[in-house]
């Protein structure tokens, strides 16, 4: 084991040790992607009972479709930092020991590398690292007043109520927007979707942005923000890591300051300004189909009255049965078109027996 490590308690708990690592949460986007799903097959490959994993490098870069180069280079990177520890190192015929250079045959063919996950081990007080556990101390000849008048059975008041955990941000239902859970639920998504944002708490980046939240932004708006400018155009930058940016609130602040009008109000963010931009759109087909309309009347000498169009249920219900009272058989005008029908039927029928005998 790696000093000041451990073996993982479960493949989840080393993904998350991984991913909360501060030199992680400071990787760009595609090479966090890169370290995660590398992790993700290395827990994959675990053990459960022994936490060991002996997948190929050569088989990860398949499976992931990476060069072998850049898993070689993020497994060297968990080594380091101590979430690998080496239980058997990889080997062949020809080079592993007692083998003569290969020019014997152990029968064991080539070793992958056998590693064993680790978490960060918990770190111990002073005060546990220097107190003796198999010691006692000799009772205290002053007794608590409850132990000298008698020992209770049960409490005689009741205990302060213990303070209430603070709002959670993920297992909650949605929230009714404008209200603080909804602002804590969309800085949350801010949180989980940029690297930057990960440096702050949810509740530090609701207080960024409840001002942009209150007027209808959403998560995708406040992030779009952070990119581009109001007119589009892409923001700049001017550093090559995020460990750059030494004051990420005042980064937060610089950049959505810009999003703010000469009041200090939001201007509209990219979903409203889609939304209104397709409102528009419907408005302007609408009166071009009045516009044509219009024209087609004119052509025809009057306007064309639509018919009325039936809702699915008027179109599927079935037709009205005649009461108790009205007369259930065919009308005068329905037997007359039927006899017409069965009229023509048997003069064709007979045209076409005397073709046929000719």
């Amino acid at each position: 084991m790696p000093e000041g490590m451990r073996r993982a308690s479960s493949q989840q708990a080393f993904i998350r040790a991984v991913k909360q690592h501060p030199d992680a949460l400071a990787l760009k986007c595609h090479a966090y992607r890169n370290l995660t799903e590398v992790v993700a097959k290395l827990a994959d490959w675990a053990d459960w009972t022994t936490l060991t994993t002996r997948p190929t490098e050569q088989r990860i870069a398949d499976d992931l479709d990476l060069a072998l180069s850049t898993v070689k280079r993020w497994i060297r990177w968990l080594r380091e930092r101590g979430f690998l520890g080496v239980v058997e190192k990889g080997t062949t015929n020809r080079y592993r020991r007692g083998n003569q250079c290969g020019l014997t045959d152990d029968g064991l063919g080539n070793r992958a590398a056998v590693w064993v996950l680790c978490t960060p081990a918990p770190e111990l007080d002073e005060g546990d690292m220097c107190t003796d556990k198999t010691t006692t101390e000799p009772p205290s000849l002053t007794l608590p007043k409850r132990v000298k008048e008698g020992p209770t059975h049960a409490r005689e008041e009741r205990s302060t109520p213990r303070r209430r955990n603070r709002i959670s941000t993920t297992t909650e239902a949605t929230a009714t927007p404008g209200t603080r859970k909804h602002a804590l639920q969309t800085a949350q998504k801010i949180h989980d979707e940029s690297t930057t944002m990960r440096r702050l708490s949810p509740w530090y980046i609701r207080h960024l942005t409840r001002v942009f939240v209150a007027a209808g932004w959403t998560a995708g708006d406040v992030l779009h923000a952070l990119d581009h400018q109001p007119d589009g155009a892409a923001w700049t930058y001017t550093w090559t890591s995020r460990d750059q940016i030494r004051n990420v609130p005042g980064w937060v602040r610089f950049r959505l300051s810009a999003w703010l009008d000469e009041h200090g109000r939001p201007l509209p963010g990219k979903s409203q300004r889609l939304a209104a931009a397709a409102a528009q759109l419907r408005a302007e087909q609408a009166v071009m189909r009045e516009r044509l309309q219009a024209m087609h009347a004119g052509r025809v000498g009057g306007p064309v009255e639509q018919p009325t169009r039936l809702s699915r249920a008027e179109a599927l219900a079935r037709p009205p049965v005649a009461g108790p009272g009205g007369s259930t058989s065919p009308g005068e005008t329905y037997r007359a078109a039927r006899a017409a029908l069965d009229a023509k039927r048997l003069q064709r029928e007979t045209e076409r027996l005397r073709w046929l005998a000719s």
